[in-house]
């Protein structure tokens, strides 16, 4: 069974993520409806089977023993959630926002392998991302990646790109080894410089994406 682990609803300073407040637990159906700020599985407890995210955001994290955490990655509509590596999860998976979950069963040997291709691949980008690129470029490159997978419905013939971002500023922070004023700082920079927009923190519209890439690959600086 795939345990959840009720959480606090009261936030951190740095993090828009609750953290797990009761080992109390309950069970997933085949298919579920997940509320934002669930513990889907947590790190260093048994491994739960494997499930589909079919809609929805999931932070996948790993924290150290002085409490410090690592965004390791987002999970966004399509992906699979829990591969088994151990007979203890390595990381914890977060929700960010309201779910839908669908149970994985295990003879779905090439949605598995699929899975795992787009992880590695996602995991060599943030290995290069963290070892190479600068705070401007990391912060582009995040707007870009969340930005298309988690678009916003639009009206024909709009060219901007609109997506939810669901994680705070800390969450970005955590995931992309920065500080949160440092995210902050970027985010008011590409404002004020016609790349994006932003009325709440949780949409943002892509106002110049030629110019947001070019910062992202290193061609072009903020």
């Amino acid at each position: 069974m795939l345990h959840v682990v009720p959480v606090s609803t009261s936030l951190s300073s740095h993090s828009s993520i609750p953290v797990p407040c009761s080992s109390k637990a309950r069970f997933f159906k085949e298919r579920d409806f997940v509320p934002p700020g669930t513990v889907l599985f947590q790190q260093g407890h048994p491994t739960v089977p494997q499930f589909r995210l079919s809609e929805g955001c999931i932070a996948l994290s790993q924290t150290l023993a002085d409490g410090r955490r690592q965004i390791v990655d987002i999970v966004g509509p399509g992906a699979l959630v829990g591969i088994v590596l151990g007979d203890k999860n390595r990381m914890t998976a977060e929700t960010l926002s309201y779910c839908h979950i669908e149970r994985q069963h295990g003879d779905d040997v090439d949605k598995t392998y699929s899975a795992i291709c787009e992880a590695m691949k996602r995991i060599e980008a943030h290995t290069v991302l963290l070892g190479r690129k600068t705070a401007p470029e990391r912060v582009a490159s995040a707007i870009l990646d969340l930005s298309e997978r988690f678009s916003r419905p639009q009206r024909a013939h709009f060219e901007s790109r609109v997506f939810n971002l669901y994680l705070g500023r800390g969450d970005l922070a955590d995931w992309l080894g920065l500080s949160l004023e440092t995210v902050s700082r970027c985010f008011t920079r590409f404002k004020r410089a016609g790349l994006i927009d932003f009325d709440e923190p949780e949409i943002v519209t892509l106002l110049n994406t030629p110019a947001l890439q070019a910062i992202a690959d290193g061609a072009a600086s903020a």
